[in-house]
């Protein structure tokens, strides 16, 4: 009975309270409580399908990232198979065929260098030359092509100018600046009987055109003013000078002065020579030089109309033509110790040479020194195959 008054004082309480606010609050407040589980339900079931789709993104990614690094790794393999079975087919192709076969492959990618700029496989014989040292090499690979007493030792004279001015190109920093020349040594120069180009003491110029007034017409003075640009003194560019002998690995090679008036400590051969030569040549600035037969000296105030300088080799032949080429570039030196002198640089077929000769007797000043020049280079063309006819073919083309 207590039990069953209690229950019904609690029915009695709820009808009251339902009464008091309303069965519809209750059914709300139930609704928003149903509904907001729902919503947290959904919300928690939509976030886990959205964690699960980035997931799914990343493993897409990650696998397309495996298997584009997996397929670069097989692609280099591959390609790295197929280089290296080419080199093996290809070395085995030159033991089979010879040097006549190159492979396409060490050509573009430039393997071999000396191989692939092999000189000619012949052999030239100076000695119908009058000068009593001569050497001729191949310019690109110092390859000797023929040679009379090359290695003996010579006098430069002033094929001494040719390092003068190439050490003195790498020591100048700007060859456009304004220059005016040096008072001090002409007394010296004039003493010594020494060429020279046309620079008066005093005069303003430029250093560019001391390369020329050095290489063309032989000019001391010019060699003088460089010395002082380069290196401070005429003692200091002869340091420079035989340090770069030393940097060539050359040993028969001293030089004491930058003129190439004779001095018994300086000497050099016919063959370091020629390698000094081609060494130099590899400068554009130097090669320009040495290849210009002539040129005109701009305005100064000494020269207000300017002069013009000729190579002292080119201004004595009537061409340059040889045999399946032609003479491009030279440096001629004679004192009476060293006679007379002759480097050059021609071109013949499809590429340059040098013929470096000396010490023809200084009692004969005939120029057969020029002449040594052109028959040396007859002697290779025809070496080579060419003819008197396909040289003028060449010229008139």
């Amino acid at each position: 009975m207590r039990i069953e008054k209690k229950n019904a004082v609690n029915s009695d309480r709820r009808s009251n309270r339902a009464e008091a606010y309303g069965s519809s609050r209750y059914d709300d407040k139930n609704r928003r409580s149903r509904e907001s589980r729902r919503n947290d339900s959904g919300s928690i079931r939509t976030e886990r399908k959205r964690s699960s789709s980035s997931r799914r993104r990343r493993r897409k990614r990650h696998n397309a990232r495996k298997s584009m690094l997996l397929f670069g790794i097989v692609f280099i393999m591959l390609v790295c198979i197929a280089f290296i079975g080419s080199l093996l087919l290809g070395g085995s192709s030159r033991k089979k065929n010879g040097s006549g076969s190159e492979a396409n492959i060490f050509s573009l990618l430039n393997l071999s260098e000396t191989e692939a700029d092999a000189a000619p496989d012949i052999s030239v014989n100076l000695d119908s030359l009058y000068s009593p040292h001569a050497v001729l090499i191949d310019k690109n690979t110092g390859m000797v092509m023929g040679a009379k007493s090359s290695d003996e030792v010579i006098f430069p004279a002033s094929m001494t100018k040719i390092l003068t001015v190439w050490v003195a190109i790498e020591n100048i920093k700007n060859l456009d600046a304004s220059v005016t020349m040096d008072t001090d040594f002409y007394d010296a120069l004039y003493a010594e009987g020494a060429s020279q180009a046309g620079f008066e003491p005093g005069e303003t110029t430029v250093i560019r055109e001391l390369l020329y007034g050095a290489l063309l017409p032989s000019g001391a003075e010019c060699c003088m003013q460089l010395a002082i640009e380069a290196a401070g003194s005429e003692e200091g560019l002869v340091e420079l000078m035989n340090q770069k002998v030393e940097e060539l690995g050359l040993t028969q090679s001293h030089f004491m002065n930058c003129t190439g008036l004779h001095n018994d400590d300086q000497y050099t051969t016919v063959y370091e020579m020629a390698l000094i030569l081609q060494a130099a040549l590899e400068n554009s600035t130097f090669r320009t030089v040495f290849t210009t037969h002539y040129h005109v000296m701009s305005a100064t105030d000494v020269h207000p109309d300017g002069f013009t300088v000729w190579s002292t080799f080119f201004k004595n032949v009537a061409d340059e033509i040889v045999t399946g080429g032609e003479i491009i570039g030279a440096k001629t030196g004679y004192t009476e110790e060293a006679g007379l002198c002759l480097a050059t640089l021609a071109e013949v077929g499809d590429r340059e040479y040098i013929l470096v000769t000396a010490g023809w007797s200084s009692e004969d000043v005939s120029s057969y020194h020029i002449k040594d020049a052109f028959t040396g280079y007859d002697l290779l063309g025809e070496a080579l195959g060419y003819t008197e006819d396909t040289t003028e073919e060449n010229t008139a083309g």
